[in-house]
C-alpha cells in the first residue's frame, strides 16, 4: 500500500518550527558561558562532559519510557555498526574536544570554530556518501575557512588568539560534530531521533567516564548552585534542547533549520562579550559572518540533505 505524501506544514507550523529551533540553538549557545563558571570552581572539562552525557542519557531514557516506550531501543545488529561510532565520535570525542577548546579559548571563538562542522560534513559527504559538491558548496568551504582565519587572527601569526593546538582541537570539534550527521544518516530513516540519541549518549558516556576517572573528584564538595548548573546542562541543554530541535525539524526543511540554528554562535559570542569581557574586533565580527554565511550556503546548495534523511543534531 502506498503511503500518503507528507503534508506541507502550515505557516503557523513553520513559525513554531523556527521558534523551536531558535530556542534549542539559544540554549546550546549558553553552554560555553556556563562551562566557564564551572571551570572557575575547579570542575575539570572531562568530569563536566562525563556528568552531562550520563545524566543526559538517563533523561532521554526516562523521556522514552514515559512517551513512546523503551521498546523503541530495539535495533538490528547492523545498526550498531553506525550507532557505536556515532556515540564514540559524534558525542564522546566531540564533547571532549569542544569543552577543552572552550576552556582554553574565548567562548565566541570556540563556538565559531565549531561552525566549521558544515564544511567538514560537505567534504565527508562528498568523499564517502557520493553527494555532489557543486560550485555553491565550494564557495561555502572558502567562506568558512576564510572566516575562521579572521576569527583566530591567522592573518598575523605573531598575534594568534589561540595556540595552534587549541585551533586544532576547535577544528576537530567541528569535524567530530559533523560525524554525528555522517554516522546518523544511515539509521535516521528507520530509527526515531530519541532512540538514536539514547544510543549515541550511551556509547559516548562510556568513553567520557573512562576519560574522566582521574578527575571525577572535581565534582565533589562544590557549592549547591554548581550541582544545579550541572543538572541543567545535562537535562535542559541535552534532552530538552534536542527535543526542541527535533520538534522544529519536523516542521522545517533540514537546511532551513540549520540556518535558523546559526543563532547559537551569536548567543555564545554575545554572552562572552557581555558577561565574560571577551574581546570583540571588527575583523572577528567579519570572520564570524563569513563562517555563518558558509554554514548557511552549505545547507542550501545543490545536494543539501533533505529533512527525512538527516539525523537531528545532538547539539554541542
Amino acid at each position: 500500500m502506498m503511503s500518503r505524501p507528507r503534508q506541507k506544514p502550515s505557516a503557523g507550523g513553520r513559525l513554531l518550527g523556527v521558534l523551536a529551533v531558535a530556542a534549542a540553538a539559544s540554549i546550546w549557545g549558553t553552554l560555553g558561558y556556563f562551562a566557564k563558571l564551572l571551570y572557575a570552581e575547579g570542575v575539570s572539562f572531562e568530569a563536566l562532559v562525563a556528568f552531562r552525557a550520563v545524566v543526559g542519557w538517563v533523561a532521554v531514557l526516562v523521556f522514552l519510557a514515559l512517551t513512546r516506550g523503551l521498546w523503541q531501543l530495539r535495533v538490528a545488529r547492523r545498526d550498531l555498526v553506525f550507532l557505536a561510532p556515532l556515540g564514540l565520535v559524534g558525542i564522546g570525542a566531540f564533547y571532549l574536544l569542544y569543552f577543552f577548546t572552550v576552556r582554553e579559548s574565548e567562548v565566541g571563538t570556540a563556538s565559531i570554530l565549531l561552525y566549521s562542522s558544515p564544511a567538514f560534513v560537505t567534504l565527508l559527504a562528498w568523499a564517502f556518501l557520493r553527494e555532489p559538491l557543486g560550485v555553491l558548496r565550494v564557495v561555502a568551504l572558502g567562506l568558512t575557512f576564510a572566516g575562521i582565519g579572521l576569527v583566530v587572527g591567522a592573518y598575523d601569526l605573531g598575534t594568534l588568539e589561540v595556540t595552534p593546538f587549541v585551533l586544532l582541537t576547535g577544528l576537530l570539534a567541528g569535524l567530530t560534530y559533523g560525524m554525528y550527521s555522517i554516522f546518523g544518516k544511515p539509521v535516521a530513516g528507520h530509527l526515531g531521533p530519541a532512540a538514536i540519541l539514547s544510543y549515541a549518549l550511551g556509547f559516548g558516556a562510556v568513553l567520557l567516564v573512562a576519560f574522566a576517572l582521574p578527575t571525577l573528584g572535581t565534582l565533589v564538595g562544590l557549592p549547591l548552585w554548581c550541582y544545579a548548573l550541572l543538572l541543567m546542562l545535562a537535562v535542559v541543554h541535552t534532552a530538552l534542547a534536542f527535543a526542541l530541535y527535533t520538534f522544529g525539524l519536523r516542521r522545517l526543511e533540514a537546511g532551513r533549520a540549520a540556518i535558523v540554528a546559526t543563532v547559537e554562535p551569536v548567543v555564545a559570542g554575545a554572552l562572552g562579550v557581555l558577561l565574560l569581557g571577551e574581546d570583540l574586533t571588527a575583523l572577528k565580527v567579519l570572520g564570524a559572518l563569513l563562517v555563518l554565511s558558509g554554514a548557511a550556503l552549505a545547507q542550501v546548495g545543490p545536494g543539501a540533505p533533505a529533512a527525512p534523511k538527516k539525523a537531528p543534531d545532538a547539539g554541542p
